[in-house]
This record gives structure tokens, C-alpha cells and sequence, in this order.
């Protein structure tokens, strides 16, 4: 039978809440008394249950994970699934659960707080996908430490961030392309504040920067667009309205809508990359897997969420702080394959 804390009150000769507060090294028992509920406990074999664990530590040992449900696929994401792999290592080798939800974290107004938050059931929050300020300010008024993976201009200085250096991401695919003689390059925008500040980021940069002053950025905005599957059709139909030698030679999206845009131009008879070359913003499986495996700006999705969930746990177990300007910006790198080849010649456009 589990030991409870009222046999063990009933040996020590104490009430029950002497014993919650000794094995929470309460100063108000005394250290002698501290020391004998203690062994009491260690040779009835006592082990706290979760909730008993609660009750001593102030903690519930488990984190959330929140997926904006504006993301595509949801967990089946596979972007997004590396996060979640990250944040469940890091639960995993801390010894904490896990309880992953997909909300609306976009509209403070049809915004309903999740059931385990409400009930304070979880100890912290890490967030991903867009995420609108007004419901970080709900979870603060509501006393739960949140990090986020991913950066936007919403949560800037709000709550702590784990994010990838984007900006320079797209610029070393810029690079790479302008020095394969490419001179128009198409980037389709993330519809996101935060997306636009990082298209403008990035044409300020390639414009007085020697590697890429050749070449010029053209940004499209797909209306309703979420950067998925969905974008691919108008993407294809925006670049193939366009007189031949005005189109883009390099189509830069995301991975979802550059895969799927990869198996439109083949049925179409499109070449790639002997007619457009493709770059996917973000290195997922399907990347490497399409034909033609396609070049990707690649960031370490796993360690993010990995480190988003290590800096939570930090908090709660260690007190350590969780400044809201606390920013952590990874590295990006370039996956060259073979979607990105040389500008086509002129008879090809």
C-alpha cells in the first residue's frame, strides 16, 4: 500500500501539515523535527504521488507545449513536429510530462483558455506558431512563465524567445542564387508582422550588400495565404502570368508551398532548375525526399524547442529568471541540392 502523510504524522507524532512542511524544509519546524520526519518517511518507503509531489514542491512536474492552430497539418507539421521533439527530449531528461494542445493563440477575442491552465495543472508554457500579445498578457495576468519558439513582433519583449537567425537565412539563399547569375528572385512573404519586417530586412540587405546588389527581390503577398499547400496554385499562377523574360529564375517560399510547388511545375512540364529554381524556407524531410530534392534554408527546429523547454524547466525547478527581453537567436545554414542550378538561358525563360 502507498504510504500516505498521515502515517507518517502518525509515527512522527505530528499533524499532517507539520509533515507537508517539513518535507518542504519549512523553517517554521524545527531542523531536529525536519531531520526525523524525514527519516520516518525514507523507512516507510514514502514516495508523493503527483499530487502530494504538488503539495511539496509548489510544482506539478509538467510543462505545455501550444500550437497555434493556424499552423497547417498541426502537430503533423513536420516542422513543428521537430520542435515538439526538442521540447519532449528536454521533459524527458528532466523528468517532467508533457502535455501538448493546439489552440488559437491568434485572436484574443475567440481565445478560451486551455483546461489545464485554467487549472494551474501545468507549472509553464512553451508557445509556437503566431502568437498574439494580448493572450500573452492573459497568461501573465494569469501568473504562468511562458518561452516561445520562433520570433514575432507580437511577443517581442514580452516573453522569452528561442529563434533562428532568418533574415540571414534568406540572405545566404539570395547569395547562393545571385552567384548562379540569377537576377530576379521571388519571395513569398510570411503574412505575419513579424514576416514583413523580415521581407524588408532582407531587401535592405541584399541592396547595399556587393555579394547581391546584382540581383533584385521581388516580394509576393498571397491574399488569405497561410504558407502552406494551399499557397502553391497562386504562386504558380502569379509567376506563369508574367511575360517570360520578366519571371523569377529562383522561387523562395516555404517548405510546405515549395514542395508542393516542385510537383505542379513537373506536371506541368516545367523544369527545375533548368527553367526556376526553388529554395523552401525551413529544411523539412519532404525537402530532401521530392524530386528534385530541394535546396533549403535549414535551422535547428529540435534544439529550439530543446532550449525553449530547458530554459522553462530552469525556472521553475531553479529559480533562475526569465527576463521577458531575453532573446536566443540560432544560426541558420544553406542545404545546397539540386532544385537551385544556374539562371536558365534566355531561349529557356
Amino acid at each position: 500500500m502507498r504510504v500516505s502523510l498521515q502515517r507518517i504524522a502518525r509515527e512522527a507524532g505530528v499533524t499532517r501539515a507539520a509533515v507537508c512542511m517539513a518535507l518542504r524544509d519549512n523553517p517554521t519546524i524545527s531542523e531536529a523535527r525536519r531531520r526525523q520526519i524525514k527519516r520516518i518517511a525514507q523507512r516507510l518507503g514514502y514516495q508523493p504521488n503527483a499530487a502530494g509531489r504538488a503539495l511539496i514542491t509548489n510544482r506539478m512536474g509538467q510543462i505545455g507545449f501550444i500550437l497555434s492552430d493556424t499552423v497547417a497539418d498541426g502537430w503533423g507539421n513536420a516542422m513543428f513536429a521537430c520542435s515538439l521533439a526538442g521540447v519532449e527530449a528536454a521533459c524527458r531528461d528532466r523528468g517532467y510530462g508533457l502535455t501538448i494542445s493546439r489552440y488559437n493563440l491568434s485572436n484574443v477575442d475567440s481565445f478560451i483558455f486551455p483546461t489545464k491552465v485554467s487549472q494551474r495543472s501545468v507549472d509553464g508554457l512553451v508557445l509556437t506558431g503566431f502568437v498574439e500579445s494580448a493572450i500573452v498578457y492573459r497568461f501573465r495576468e494569469f501568473g504562468i512563465p511562458c518561452v516561445c519558439v520562433g520570433d514575432n513582433l507580437e511577443t517581442a519583449g514580452l516573453v522569452p524567445t528561442i529563434a533562428c537567425d532568418i533574415v540571414d537565412g534568406l540572405f545566404q539563399a539570395v547569395t547562393a542564387a545571385v552567384r548562379l547569375g540569377h537576377r530576379r528572385i521571388l519571395y513569398c512573404i510570411d503574412r505575419t508582422p513579424r514576416g514583413r519586417q523580415v521581407s524588408r530586412l532582407l531587401v535592405e540587405r541584399a541592396a547595399h550588400d556587393r555579394a547581391t546588389a546584382a540581383g533584385r527581390i521581388d516580394l509576393l503577398d498571397i491574399p488569405g495565404g497561410l504558407g502552406n499547400y494551399d499557397d502553391a496554385r497562386p504562386l504558380f499562377d502569379h509567376w506563369s502570368a508574367l511575360k517570360p523574360n520578366r519571371r523569377p529564375t529562383v522561387i523562395i517560399a516555404s517548405d510546405q508551398t515549395i514542395v508542393q510547388l516542385a510537383a505542379d511545375l513537373t506536371a506541368r512540364g516545367i523544369g527545375c532548375p533548368d527553367q526556376v529554381s526553388l529554395i523552401s524556407v525551413g529544411d523539412a524531410r519532404p525537402c530532401e525526399t521530392t524530386w528534385p530534392p530541394i535546396t533549403a534554408i535549414r535551422f535547428d527546429l529540435e534544439r529550439q524547442g530543446r532550449l525553449a523547454a530547458e530554459l522553462l524547466i530552469d525556472h521553475v525547478d531553479e529559480k533562475k529568471p526569465l527576463p521577458a527581453n531575453l532573446s536566443k537567436i540560432e544560426p541558420c545554414t544553406l542545404s545546397l541540392r539540386r532544385s537551385l542550378g544556374p539562371a536558365p538561358r534566355k531561349d529557356l525563360q
